[in-house]
């Protein structure tokens, strides 16, 4: 009686796409644990001047906002340029036809 592992079960093929997905999220993980790590580590006060304004704050809400600024500004940075690319490829099939 030869008893033989049950051989499992093919994976799919990750494309192109799914990899750069997965490989952009792995960054943004490490980016931000490493951010988290940094804004945790200087818990200080420091004085921030605007222009003509001084403020002062902790260390760690400076940082936290300046992360959520930049965090922003990418998001908003990365829409603007994904709505191009789909209206120029929306154009360009318009064209061909």
């Amino acid at each position: 009686m030869t008893t033989e592992a049950p051989t499992p079960p093919p994976q799919p093929q990750r494309s192109a796409a799914d990899k750069a997905d997965r490989s952009r999220l792995i960054g943004a993980i490490v980016i931000s644990i490493v951010a988290i790590w940094f804004i945790l580590a200087n818990t200080h006060k420091v004085s921030i001047t605007f222009w003509v304004v001084t403020v002062t704050s902790p260390m760690w809400l400076t940082l936290a906002g300046t992360f959520l600024a930049g965090m922003l500004t990418s998001l908003l940075l990365t829409r603007t340029r994904k709505r191009k690319a789909a209206a120029a490829a929306a154009g360009q099939s318009q064209t061909q036809k």
